[in-house]
C-alpha cells in the first residue's frame, strides 16, 4: 500500500519526492505509530488528484490536517497513513534559515532538519530531496548550538520579567493548574532544545523525548529522569516550583561543563 501511495503521488508533474519519516523511521519505534508520508512539490498538489489516487482505500479524508496541509487515509488492515504536503521553496527556506543561517527557535529548533535527515525516500523524480539530505549530514554548526542555548536559556530563567520560570511561579500563586501545565510544557520544549543542542544532536520531535535523550546525548543533567518525572507529577502541588527550579538548575550546571 505504501508503494501504491508513493507511486501514485510521484506520477503527478508537480511532485519532486515522496518520503517516509516520523516515528516509523525513527530510532525508537513502536506499534502505535502511524505512517507519516511527506510529499515535496514545486506547486500545490490538487485536491482532486489526491482524492483520485486514494479512492481505493477504506477511509479517505482530504485536507484535514490542523498543522501542515495533509490528508489521512486508512487501508483495509487498519493502517493509518498521514500524508503531508510541503513546497520545495518552503523546505529549502527552513533548511537555509536554521542549518545555514543558524537561527534558533523557542523549542524544537532542529526538528525539521532531523525529519529530513532521517526520511526514507520511497519515490522521487530527481535528486532534489537527496541533495537536501546530504546537506543535513554536515557537522552540527557551532554557531547554531550557541544560538539555541542562548535563546532558550534566556526565556527559561534569564533576566527578563516574563521568563517561563517567572510565569510558572505566577501560575502557582494563582492556583491556576491549567496555566501551570501550559508553562511546564513550554519549559520542557526549551529544556530539550537546549539539551539536544548542547550534545550536538538533532532534535527528534515531541514524542518519546526522555528515551531519545538517553539514546542521542553523550551527557545529561544530574538527576535527569527524576527531575523530569517530579516536575510532571508536581503540577498543582507545592513541589511544582522547586521541581522546575531543580530541572533548570541542573541543566544550567550541565552547560557549564565542557561539551
Amino acid at each position: 500500500m505504501l508503494k501504491t501511495i508513493a507511486n501514485g503521488l510521484s506520477e503527478l508533474p508537480v511532485v519532486k519526492s515522496v518520503a517516509l519519516s516520523g516515528s516509523k523511521t525513527s530510532a525508537i519505534n513502536d506499534n502505535f505509530s502511524d505512517l507519516d508520508i511527506y510529499v515535496y512539490s514545486d506547486n500545490h498538489v490538487p485536491f482532486e488528484d489526491r482524492a483520485r489516487i486514494f479512492s481505493g482505500f477504506e477511509s479517505v479524508r482530504i485536507n484535514c490536517s490542523p498543522f501542515e496541509e495533509g490528508d489521512e487515509i486508512i487501508d483495509k488492515c487498519g493502517n493509518v497513513y498521514d500524508i503531508m504536503y510541503r513546497s520545495t521553496e518552503w523546505t529549502e527556506w527552513q533548511l537555509d534559515d536554521v542549518w545555514k543561517r543558524h537561527n534558533a527557535r523557542l523549542g524544537y529548533t532542529t526538528c525539521f532538519i532531523y525529519n529530513i535527515s532521517t526520511s526514507e525516500i520511497i519515490a522521487e523524480n530527481d535528486d532534489w530531496f537527496r541533495s537536501l539530505q546530504n546537506e543535513t549530514m554536515s557537522d552540527y554548526p557551532e554557531e547554531l548550538c550557541m544560538n539555541i542555548i542562548k535563546k532558550n536559556m534566556d526565556i527559561l530563567s534569564g533576566d527578563g520579567s516574563a521568563t517561563f520560570l517567572k510565569q510558572a511561579e505566577l501560575a502557582y500563586k494563582r492556583s491556576d493548574i491549567v496555566s501551570q501545565n501550559h508553562r511546564l510544557s513550554a519549559i520542557l520544549a526549551s529544556y530539550f532544545d537546549v539539551l539536544f543542542a548542547y550534545n550536538r544532536a538533532l532534535h527528534p520531535g515531541e514524542k518519546k523525548l526522555q528515551g531519545y535523550a538517553h539514546l542521542l546525548c553523550h551527557a545529561l543533567p544530574d538527576s535527569f529522569d527524576s527531575n523530569l518525572e517530579t516536575a510532571i507529577r508536581s503540577i498543582g502541588t507545592e513541589e511544582y516550583i522547586p521541581a522546575i527550579r531543580s530541572l533548570i538548575r541542573n541543566l544550567s550546571a550541565l552547560l557549564e561543563r565542557q561539551a
